[in-house]
């Protein structure tokens, strides 16, 4: 593969900028699931990676990495080596349609998309996007989903991670040619349908977690549509999950935040949103503090309020 790096003054002002802007920022304490590197991390393993050995090997086989940003952002700096995966396609194929190989359960195209990446189950996929993590969450599931065993998202996303990366792993323009490989993705199994759904609003099987803005919670006029939320659901938006500092918050604070909502160590839960990225976040949010039991109903309140059988609170 051949990687081209600009010239340190091309990049010069992208690098500022992030350096500036993260001033203030902290290091948080070390994540207890493999579902979430720190920036600090990946920096320290990529440049392992660009070292020699005595051999004139590498030291390790570099990770795929995955940046979920627009292409705007990424052309001018990413991580060398980076790949852009283009979310706005990515969150389109998983919520088309409504038959029974549609979305995330079209595993024909999903294994074409991903392994033209270049990755299969057994490889290791870091993701970031801009600093939000709704993006690379997203990505993050949708690979979980299809088989891909080890994925994760950069704690802080771009932000965190430019300011840390040695300026010679920074590049502009593309990272150069990659090798598809095959990949065989499965049928998803952590995702929550709306009929099951209606089912837990009923039972109260598991707890219900609506991760939407608090204004998106509750039930009002909005353009026609209905608005509201799952019956039974409680509120805590996903943005209560992230610190000042841009990164998550502690374990203990995310488990603090869940156990509001309801969810109890014998009680799993299913998380919601609006289009499936936040509630993805918070899927990757409840593993990364331990909570293994945390489902998705992906298709969220853009298929639940348009469904006029779906009830509303």
């Amino acid at each position: 593969m051949t990687r081209k790096l600009l010239p340190l003054f091309v990049i010069a002002l992208s690098l500022q900028a992030c350096t500036t802007s993260q001033m203030v920022a902290t290091k948080p304490e070390p994540a207890k699931s493999s579902v979430v590197i720190e920036p600090e991390e990946l920096a320290r393993s990529l440049a392992s990676s660009q070292a020699p050995s005595r051999a004139g090997s590498k030291l390790e086989s570099r990770p795929i990495l995955l940046d979920a940003r627009k292409l705007e952002d990424y052309g001018p700096a990413h991580a060398a080596g980076a790949q852009r995966v283009d979310m706005s396609d990515w969150t389109r194929a998983s919520r088309e349609g409504d038959g029974p190989k549609q979305g995330l359960r079209n595993v024909d195209a999903w294994s074409v998309r991903i392994g033209a990446l270049g990755i299969d189950e057994d490889s290791t996929v870091i993701v970031y996007d801009e600093g939000g993590m709704t993006s690379a969450a997203r990505a993050w599931f949708i690979l979980r989903e299809c088989g891909v065993r080890d994925v994760r998202v950069v704690n802080g996303g771009w932000a965190q991670l430019c300011p840390a990366l040695d300026p010679r792993l920074v590049q502009a323009g593309s990272p150069g040619e990659f090798v598809p490989t095959r990949f065989a993705a499965r049928e998803p199994s952590d995702v929550v349908t709306r009929e099951e759904l209606k089912r837990i609003s009923l039972d109260r099987t598991r707890a219900i977690i609506d991760v939407r803005t608090a204004d998106e919670y509750k039930a009002g006029e909005d353009k026609g549509r209905r608005s509201g939320h799952v019956p039974g659901a409680a509120s805590v938006p996903h943005k209560q999950m992230i610190a000042e500092s841009g990164r998550l918050r502690s374990p203990e604070e995310i488990r603090a935040l869940f156990a509001g909502g309801g969810t109890e160590p014998d009680r799993p839960a299913v998380v919601y949103c609006q289009s499936g990225g936040r509630a993805a976040f918070a899927a990757l949010a409840a593993e990364h503090a331990g909570l293994h039991d945390v489902s998705v109903y992906y298709m969220s309140m853009g298929e639940w309020s348009a469904d006029p059988s779906c009830p509303m609170e």
